[in-house]
């Protein structure tokens, strides 16, 4: 593994699909970023000349690597992340696939989660962090203080394999299939992590009408229309509070309008959703809102085939409502629909029955700053 050792610190860098030009020469400019090494014509060649410049610092001994990102929090314990190297993997089904592999011989981690229900993972992390060997030590964007450390010692190596040999691990990206796949593993049971909600928005449906699409739906749900707009931050922060309470034991969604107008969608009970073809098989992925909204709403409703293929023409991927409501009132959408974050159980009820979730279902706060270390593409 690799981490840059002086110059700038890199900006956080997420691999989904083509980066914009503009954020592409930015990260460029930085010579200690894992992209310029990505898209370098020799990749092995400007890591071999950063190592010989001191730019970047090489971890020769094998072992793990851990990030220590200070708490937002002043007092709280910091978060951890164990960084490591995977052996090649073959028909590895993903739990999100919200980040796409590098084309190029570097390997960019990938997010994983481990289950954690006793904090062994956790107190481990924290104790390696506590004695490893500091590879790098700066602040983020946000002003927090981050360390990279490297774990090196043979009885805490050992007591970190066996941890994971036994806990159900699984990444929210892809992993690679002939090369070694660098992971950034985060226990569930750490504090100050946040799982957020990937929102929808759905375009290009000819003759898509409102009212039409309204009175179709009510054959499965409920609607309750709202009175706060979308566009103002005390309507955004009531639509959050009712979407969470009404969703408690039923699945429910938000319907963003245009005007910043929006309902909400509670499904009915007494529903024999194991007879729909559009519905998933499994109980554990039925309480899942995004594949409810996959099942009912997109494609049983508005006809769509594939609606949580990566890249669909039709449904598209939005971070935040106060986005999703300005797009759908400009018209670049047509409607947009808002969902709750999966709790941590029911990320926990996936993991152990060996599913996987609906691709872009969540992401991660605080996001893991990637280009800080990145993994040996002759590993």
């Amino acid at each position: 593994m690799y981490s840059a050792s002086a110059g700038p610190i890199p900006e956080p860098w997420v691999a989904e699909g083509p980066l914009p030009d503009a954020t592409r020469r930015s990260l460029l400019s930085q010579p200690g970023h894992g992209l310029h090494f990505a898209e370098a014509f020799d990749s092995r060649g400007a890591l071999s000349g950063a190592l010989r410049e001191g730019r970047l610092t090489r971890a020769d001994t094998p072992g793990y690597a851990i990030l220590e990102l200070a708490a937002e929090v002043p007092g709280e314990a910091p978060l951890h992340v164990l960084f490591g190297l995977t052996p090649p993997q073959e028909n590895v089904q993903p739990l999100e696939e919200g980040r796409t592999p590098s084309p190029a011989p570097l390997v960019v981690p990938t997010v994983g989660l481990a289950a954690d229900d006793h904090m062994i993972l956790r107190e481990l992390l924290a104790e390696g962090a506590g004695a490893g060997r500091l590879l790098l030590e700066g602040r983020l964007d946000d002003g927090r203080a981050f360390r990279i450390l490297s774990e090196e010692r043979g009885p805490i190596l050992r007591r970190i394999q066996g941890v994971l040999a036994e806990a159900p691990v699984r990444p929210l990206g892809p992993l690679a299939e002939r090369s070694p796949s660098l992971v950034a593993i985060i226990p569930l049971s750490g504090p100050g992590w946040r799982a957020r909600a990937v929102h929808r928005a759905v375009k290009g449906l000819e003759g898509f009408q409102i009212d039409t699409f309204l009175r179709l739906v009510q054959d499965w749900a409920r609607i309750f229309p709202l009175e706060g707009r979308l566009d103002t931050v005390a309507g955004r922060a009531a639509a959050r509070e009712q979407l969470g309470t009404l969703s408690r034991g039923r699945r429910a969604h938000l319907v963003v309008l245009p005007e910043g107008k929006t309902c909400l969608l509670r499904y009915r009970q007494g529903l024999e959703l194991p007879k729909l073809p559009a519905v998933p098989k499994s109980p554990t992925l039925r309480s899942l809102d995004l594949a409810m909204l996959n099942a009912l709403v997109l494609r049983t409703v508005l006809g769509l085939r594939d609606p949580e293929a990566v890249g669909h023409p039709n449904v598209f991927t939005v971070p935040t409502l106060e986005t999703l409501a300005r797009e759908v009132d400009a018209g670049r959408f047509q409607v947009g629909f808002g969902l709750n974050p999966p709790p941590i159980w029911e990320l926990r009820a996936v993991m152990e029955a060996g599913l996987s979730l609906p691709p872009r279902t969540l992401r991660l706060e605080p996001q893991i700053p990637a280009g800080l270390l990145f993994g040996d593409p002759d590993a």
